[in-house]
């Protein structure tokens, strides 16, 4: 009993040692809530589609996705879990999205937090479902559970 309460302070300050420097390390930047409206694309083919007349490396633009605005400005994407299947899968670039994401002070990338594709004069949100385990993840893999293929299909809207 006398080591438990010895160990408990112990453990805590070890465990709050370790958490505290990394949390007063870290910047402070200011976020700024978006939403993104326009296309999804590839960045070399907003840099065609806008008439740049740059040459760019085509490997690192052809994995680059941005979205041109409806103002025309174009916002790169960075690429990370609410972002994954807009760089993964193909089907669903090209069209209207809006995308809702964070945009940190002082770096170009929009960071998302969510997206939706338009389809059928609608924005719908997409995902990757298993018609077996009935599973639904969202960005392009194989099913957890059976490890069979997931269909790409929007989100059911709720009543």
């Amino acid at each position: 009993m006398r080591i438990r309460r010895l160990l408990t302070p112990c453990l805590l300050t070890t465990i709050l040692g370790a958490w505290l420097p990394v949390v007063a390390d870290e910047p402070s930047r200011k976020v700024e809530e978006v939403v993104l409206r326009g296309r999804a694309v590839l960045l070399s083919e907003a840099v065609k589609e806008l008439k740049l007349g740059v040459a760019v490396d085509p490997e690192p633009a052809s994995r680059q996705v941005v979205v041109i605005g409806d103002d025309g400005g174009v916002t790169p994407l960075l690429a990370d879990l609410g972002s994954r299947a807009l760089f993964q899968d193909d089907r669903l670039r090209g069209g209207r999205v809006e995308v809702a994401g964070r945009r940190f002070e002082g770096v170009p990338y929009v960071q998302a937090v969510t997206f939706q594709i338009e389809r059928d004069g609608r924005f719908q949100t997409p995902e990757y479902y298993c018609n077996i385990c009935t599973i639904s993840v969202r960005h392009p893999q194989i099913c957890p559970c059976c490890q069979g293929e997931m269909e790409l299909r929007m989100k059911p809207e709720r009543p």
